[in-house]
């Protein structure tokens, strides 16, 4: 990780020419997303399991640092993501469900950010996943005795995800070190998280589902900031 960060930093280092201006940015952002768990074996299951909105918050801090218009960033953050199920099982005497899987998580994204001219940027790249604690609920005419259940040894422990975004880092008072961050960011896990399906069952149980599928991670929102910038010109 080391060898791949200081790579990118030569990479920065030497598309910045002439006057480069370095930048540092120090972060307090939080986040409110769309959070999704998807899994081909539940998307099969037709009314007795569909998708449902689920929503959850990530909170945390930032630094960047800028050579020009290109930098790095790293960040701490913490929250929650949610899996949101809906169903109904049976036809003569239908029972309709809600469920919910809570996972409270932690993320340290790794992350290319591109300014524009004035206070845009973009931003990709990895983002390493931890899972501290899962906790499965159901309501309805559907109640098992794993109502409100801890599945957390159903999950994996950790995962990565790639990431992409942009916002503004705008700045309300010229020559002023404090900036208002917004933006918007997506989020797409490329391992699997594993975990149980919309009525608590095991994926990776292969009396149940037989051919087994992936879990991925999937979440969308906006999130809001604000920003300290240091910088100076590095005449070269």
């Amino acid at each position: 990780m080391k060898i791949n960060l200081l790579f990118t930093l030569l990479l920065i280092a030497n598309l910045s020419n002439g006057k480069a201006q370095i930048s540092f940015e120090i972060q307090g952002k939080g986040s409110y997303n769309s959070t999704w768990i998807v899994n081909k074996n539940i998307s099969d299951q037709g009314d007795a399991q569909d998708y449902d909105l689920a929503w959850a918050y990530n909170y945390g801090a930032g630094f960047n640092l800028y050579l020009g218009r290109i930098g790095v960033g790293i960040e701490g953050l913490f929250g929650s993501h949610k899996a949101g199920y809906t169903g109904t099982i049976g036809t003569t005497f239908p029972l309709n469900y809600s469920s919910v899987v809570d996972l409270k998580t932690s993320h340290i994204p790794l992350l290319l950010k591109i300014k524009g001219k004035k206070a845009g940027y973009f931003e990709a790249g990895v983002q390493m996943n931890s899972i501290s604690k899962a906790t499965y609920t159901i309501l309805g005419d559907v109640v098992f005795p794993t109502n409100n259940n801890d599945v957390l040894n159903r999950y994996s422990k950790t995962y990565l995800s790639a990431v992409v975004g942009a916002g503004a880092n705008i700045k309300p008072f010229n020559n002023f070190p404090l900036g208002i961050l917004i933006g918007a960011r997506l989020q797409y896990g490329f391992e699997d998280v594993k975990g149980v399906d919309a009525l608590a069952n095991d994926l990776n149980n292969s009396l149940i589902y037989p051919e087994r599928q992936d879990s991925n991670v999937i979440s969308g929102g906006m999130f809001v900031g604000l920003t300290y910038t240091l910088s100076r010109n590095n005449d070269r």
